[in-house]
């Protein structure tokens, strides 16, 4: 990450930092992904937060449980409960061809104005980094 990014509120902090490595430990459990694209943009109007994978994608009994979040995982309903106690949404779009979860938050009214930033990060999701943790 750029050193010029500023710092957000604590709590959108750690929202945006639980959807990530939830999104990182999915990709790498599940996805047979060996990469993931992070990509965190910050506008006006939003701190956006998207984790991607070039993997197998959810099959739809899944996307049909993220629908309904009774039936859902703690790790993917956790993280849409997080994001929408801080007034945003969690989306999360899938195909065989991968899966990206992307957490959209409002920018507070303090905040200053900035100019759309986008920041990108390509994380590995080898067994040989998760031993490393």
């Amino acid at each position: 990450m750029p050193s010029d990014l500023d710092r957000l509120p604590r709590e959108i902090e750690t929202a945006l930092f639980r959807v990530m490595q939830e999104s990182l430990s999915n990709i790498h459990r599940h996805s047979g992904s060996k990469t993931a694209c992070i990509q965190l943009s910050e506008s006006d109007q939003e701190i956006r937060l998207e984790v991607s994978d070039q993997g197998r994608g959810l099959v739809r009994e899944m996307m049909d449980r993220a629908v309904d979040e009774t039936r859902l995982g703690v790790g993917i309903a956790g993280m849409r409960e997080r994001i929408r106690q801080l007034g945003g949404q969690l989306e999360i779009r899938s195909s065989s061809k991968g899966t990206t979860v992307i957490a959209a938050l409002p920018r507070g009214r303090d905040s200053k104005p900035i100019l759309n930033r986008v920041y990108t990060g390509v994380a590995e999701t080898s067994k040989e980094m998760t031993d490393r943790a």
